[in-house]
């Protein structure tokens, strides 16, 4: 996967812009403006701020497009839409990753003279193509191009601080969580120890994190029981397949869509997941957990959308954290 590259200009431009296309595709994914960027049927501002959000670099290419007179004095400018379309990205990807460049000359004419840029850029490093006369586009933007692939190498891809911020946030509330779970599992096991379990499934169901969308529908906490005559799990709080019990050779011979996965969860140590019910628009998944060597914890969510692959290992990643303590607390208890 490579960093994206957006690049604008005015038409006039659109042969620099395909060099550097070509020059920047062997270290980014590269959106010239001419090739997609503005879909039919859709605003600019739209297009580009779609843009703007897909894209990790942006590069401008101004050429003497205009002509403006300030003060008598009067020069070549680009068109304010490259400019304004440069000041969005640069509001987004900060200086380090949006780049302009102007050409080393300008026409000859008694009525103009040079490239004005905007005086907030006129203390900044020029990135420059050349204007040659033998059409030589991809030699024109050479060297610009190797600075720009080389800033595009150093930083890679964009992080919007605001999509830090709130990932920060969210473990800041899920550590929060996990104290209060701490906090009320403590008090309580201290007022009344022989309902641990039940405590530990009305904690995990209220810290638990569900996906969007989905909520938790119930907890089942399954411990080892060993008799005479039988030796499995047994469910002895929450209400996720209350009160049942298997005995650890049920999976015997069975094929996977037959085996009873919290057997399974506890022999191999793994944590595994079940889609229980798929009915329309109501989907029920079913994680297991194991618990040191003698609990399965169960986790029951319900939703009306199924769920990836990738959605499902996010689950167990959000809650790793969570799973990590309860393990410490009661891995390795027994009955």
């Amino acid at each position: 996967m490579k960093p994206k590259v957006f690049i604008g200009s005015a038409r006039e431009s659109i042969r620099y812009v395909n060099a550097i296309q070509e020059q920047l595709s062997y270290c980014a994914e590269v959106t010239p403006w001419s090739a997609g960027a503005f879909k039919t049927l859709e605003y600019p501002m739209e297009a580009l701020e779609r843009e703007l959000t897909q894209n990790d670099f942006a590069v401008f290419v101004f050429s003497p497009d205009d002509v403006i007179n300030i003060r008598g004095s009067i020069s070549f400018i680009t068109r304010d839409n490259t400019l304004f379309e440069m000041g969005l990205f640069w509001g987004r990807l900060k200086r380090g990753r949006v780049f302009y460049i102007v050409p080393d000359t300008t026409p000859d004419t008694s009525h103009a003279s040079g490239l004005r840029l905007p005086s907030d850029l006129a203390a900044l490093t020029v990135l420059t193509y050349q204007v040659r006369t033998d059409q030589n586009y991809n030699a024109a933007v050479n060297v610009a191009c190797g600075k720009i692939q080389s800033a595009i190498e150093q930083l890679s891809f964009f992080q919007d601080p605001a999509v830090l911020l709130e990932s920060a946030l969210e473990h800041t509330e899920q550590d929060y969580a996990i104290i209060r779970l701490l906090r009320t599992l403590s008090k309580r096991l201290l007022e009344n120890p022989s309902k641990k379990y039940q405590y530990l499934s009305d904690s995990v169901r209220s810290t638990y994190k569900a996906p969007p969308s989905f909520f938790v529908e119930g907890i089942g906490v399954w411990i080892t029981e060993e008799t005479e005559d039988l030796r499995g799990l047994r469910q002895i709080a929450g209400n996720e397949g209350s009160g049942k019990f298997y005995d650890f050779g049920v999976n015997t011979n069975k094929e996977a869509s037959d085996r009873i996965l919290v057997i399974d969860c506890l022999l191999n140590s793994e944590e595994l997941v079940l889609l229980k019910s798929d009915i329309t628009f109501d989907k029920t998944y079913v994680l297991c957990y194991p618990i040191g060597n003698e609990i399965v914890l169960t986790v029951a969510i319900n939703g009306r959308n199924a769920l990836t692959e990738e959605e499902i290992d996010s689950i167990f990643l959000e809650n790793h954290k969570l799973l990590g303590i309860i393990n410490y607390l009661f891995g390795g208890a027994s009955s």
